[in-house]
């Protein structure tokens, strides 16, 4: 929709580049999930990139918001390149990166981030409901 894509045109002129979230694993192979309000699906926690942060800075900053865990990255687990069309067709394509990371966790307590997470929980089995496909193909648990 119009309004849509005007929010991503916008954000993307201030500098942003799209965002990413962290695949934070503990030392037993559990993974750390979060399940948004409103949704019966669980993901990773993630979000939007801030003018003048990088996509990395914006993973650990979302991670710890949506989850109160501050995680360490220590490499990538997927890049998706998105393109962003408006409905009519008339305006160019914008394209958005988002980058999901693997991590520890350094410190924090599990709780959900108010008004936008209900649930946040460490699994050792994949949840049955995932809010986006790829997720099956990541690894629950990390270690057998």
């Amino acid at each position: 929709p119009p309004e849509a894509y005007e929010q991503v045109r916008k954000r993307f002129e201030a500098g942003t580049l799209g965002g990413g979230g962290i695949w934070t694993t503990d030392d037993s192979g559990r993974v750390l999930l979060v399940r948004h309000e409103g949704e019966t699906a669980w993901s990773d926690p993630g979000g939007k990139q801030e003018p003048g942060e990088s996509i990395e800075a914006a993973a650990r900053r979302e991670t710890k918001e949506e989850t109160g865990i501050e995680a360490e990255i220590t490499g990538v687990r997927q890049v998706h390149r998105l393109e962003i069309r408006d409905e009519s067709g008339e305006k160019s394509p914008i394209h958005r990166l988002i980058v999901i990371f693997d991590g520890e966790p350094l410190s924090g307590d599990i709780r959900p981030q108010e008004g936008e997470i209900a649930e946040v929980r460490w699994w050792r089995e994949r949840p049955d409901d995932l809010l986006y496909d790829e997720l099956a193909e990541f690894p629950i648990p990390t270690t057998e």
